[in-house]
This record gives structure tokens, C-alpha cells and sequence, in this order.
């Protein structure tokens, strides 16, 4: 499967590098394994892009991001895919979903114990990447827009205003529309654009939160584990909080990955439409950011100026011309 064109596009940004897919192929015939103290950088970040393709954060603190680094995050990632799997492991559903709240979440994690990827391990990751690209699984549904992605995740670079617009107008115009249509609810295409370029800055990179994993396990320790882990991750565009998925109208949390453009750039609509007063306005003022950014970021948004970033990209879309298209 290592000579599979997916596969490569998966595990590297570029040309395939030859000496990381050698240690791979020792891994495949089982005369290797991957842990926290075994791999190389190159190879880590391999391992790190098919984690993010498969929709697994690879960062202690949730995030999804390439550093080459078998640390806590990534160690924690692969324990996920093993234990969702039924691969052998040495972690557990208890260890995944440890004791800890919001500040303890990353302190905590080292109570999941290390675990290797093994023959066993690489064999089902390749064969998800496959099935997944193939049953649109991935990001967007799409696996070109899932790579786009990726990549853009693994180089750090991400999007200005421009090309914001330029990629998403034409999904935001349908969601704003679609909105006016069946819900008879107006919303500027500016607030839109402007939460995705704060959120995310058109890079979709979710966010994993340990924190919720624990309290949704805690309270349906019987349901599917890959399910709570989705809901307990923010996604999408707008980063919306899984939780949110029947808010926003998705089928289940993990189609808020897997759902095509168009619907995550509604998501995103249909959450902010719970401000329907803010978000019809052309011109707003401070206090209309104020609210949204509570609204969106919580109460202690003013500790970041969600609030001043928020209208700035608000009053940058404007001079793009979004709202006299």
C-alpha cells in the first residue's frame, strides 16, 4: 500500500522521501515499531499527516499540527485509533478518557499509558486512508480538499481576507441565501467570512478538548467512542464545537468534518444566526462585536480581543466589497 499514489499524497506534502518509506516498510513487515523514542522526525511527521487525515488530533493540547515530535498528542492520537479500531494497545477507553477538567486536560495526559504503532497498526491506518478517501470520509467529503488542507496544516500557511473571499464567496452568498429562504433569517456575508477568517483563517484544523471527551464519557460510557471523541472537537470553517451538531443541522458530529463545502460554510451561518439582530447588520457597532464575540468565543473572549479582531476582519471584507457584490 506504501506505493499507492493516495497514500504518498497523504504522508508527504511533496515528493515521496524514500528513506521514510523504508522505515515504514520495516514497520509493515513487522521488524519495526513507532513510539515516543522510536521514528525520526520525518517519519513522525508522516505519521502525524495520516493521524490528521483520519481526523485524529496529534497535540497534547487537541490541536491538529505537524511538528515531527512523538509527544503526548500524538501518542494520544494513535492510542484513539487503536482502541476505536479493536488493535491491540496498551491504552484503554478509561486511560482515554482520563479525570480532568479544562485546566487539567493537558497536565493529565500523561495518564494514558505509551503505546506503539505496530504492524498491526500501520496495516488498518493505511487501509482507513483508503476507505475513508473512498467513502468521503475525510474532510469537506472530499479527499483533493481533505490534502489541501492537510498541507496547508502541515506548511502553516493559511489564508488572508482575499483569498477568503476568493475561496469561499460563493458558498457563503448560497448559505446567506438559503438562510433568508427557509428561515427567514437576513445575515450580512461579512460575519460569515469574518468568523471563518478568526476562527480559522480558511484552514480547516480542528481542535480536539480532552475535558468534554470525559464529561460526554462519563455520562454514555456504553456509546460509541469515535462519536464522543467528534463532539468533544471543534470543526469546520467556523470551528463549531461537535456538540453543536443538531444546532447547526448536521446528521451526527463527525458529519460536521465530512459534510461538502457548502454545508460547513452553512454551519457556520446557522450558528450565528443565534444572533439574528447582530448578524443583519451592515454596520455595526462595537457593542454588536462585543455580543458576537461572547456569543461565539465565551465570556472571557475580551481577554484576546476576539471582539477588535472580529471587526477587523469584519471592516476588511467590507473594502473587499462582500456586501456590494
Amino acid at each position: 500500500m506504501l506505493d499507492h499514489q493516495l497514500i504518498q499524497r497523504v504522508l508527504f506534502p511533496g515528493e515521496p522521501d524514500p528513506r521514510v518509506l523504508e522505515v515504514l516498510a520495516g514497520v509493515r513487515d513487522g521488524g519495526k515499531r513507532l513510539s515516543r523514542h522510536l521514528g525520526g522526525e520525518s517519519v513522525i511527521r508522516a505519521l502525524q499527516r495520516l493521524l490528521i487525515f483520519l481526523g485524529y488530533s496529534t497535540f497534547s493540547g487537541g490541536s491538529y499540527a505537524v511538528d515531527g515530535d512523538f509527544g503526548r498528542g500524538t501518542n494520544r492520537g494513535v492510542a484513539q485509533f487503536q482502541v476505536e479500531n479493536n488493535l491491540p494497545t496498551a491504552a484503554g477507553r478509561d486511560s482515554l478518557c482520563y479525570d480532568c477538567n479544562y485546566r487539567t486536560a493537558r497536565k493529565n495526559i500523561t495518564r494514558i499509558p505509551d503505546v506503539e504503532v505496530d504492524q498491526a497498526t500501520l496495516d488498518a491506518m493505511l487501509e482507513k486512508v483508503l476507505q475513508a478517501a473512498a467513502g468521503g470520509q475525510v474532510t469537506f467529503g472530499d479527499a483533493d480538499a481533505a490534502l489541501f488542507h492537510l498541507n496547508r496544516i502541515d506548511s502553516g500557511r493559511l489564508l488572508n481576507c482575499r483569498q477568503i473571499f476568493e475561496q469561499y464567496w460563493t458558498a457563503v452568498i448560497k448559505a446567506v441565501n438559503l438562510m433568508q429562504e427557509t428561515a427567514g433569517i437576513d445575515i450580512a456575508p461579512a460575519w460569515v467570512l469574518a468568523i471563518i477568517r478568526q476562527e480559522t483563517a480558511g484552514v480547516v484544523r480542528p481542535r480536539f478538548e480532552q475535558h468534554h471527551l470525559t464529561k460526554f464519557n462519563r455520562a454514555a460510557p456504553h456509546e460509541e467512542l469515535a462519536e464522543l471523541r467528534f463532539r468533544a472537537t471543534s470543526f469546520g470553517l467556523g470551528q463549531v464545537m461537535g456538540f453543536n451538531y443538531r444546532k447547526v443541522g448536521a446528521a451526527s458530529a463527525r458529519d460536521m468534518l465530512y459534510s461538502p463545502l457548502d454545508e460547513q460554510v452553512l454551519f457556520v451561518a446557522r450558528f450565528i444566526a443565534g444572533k439574528r439582530r447582530v448578524v443583519a447588520k451592515r454596520d455595526p457597532s462595537r457593542e454588536d462585536f462585543r455580543i458576537m464575540a461572547r456569543y461565539y468565543n465565551g465570556p472571557r473572549y475580551a481577554d484576546h480581543h476576539y471582539d477588535e479582531s472580529l471587526a477587523t476582519w469584519f471592516r476588511e471584507f467590507q473594502e473587499i466589497g462582500v456586501d456590494h457584490d
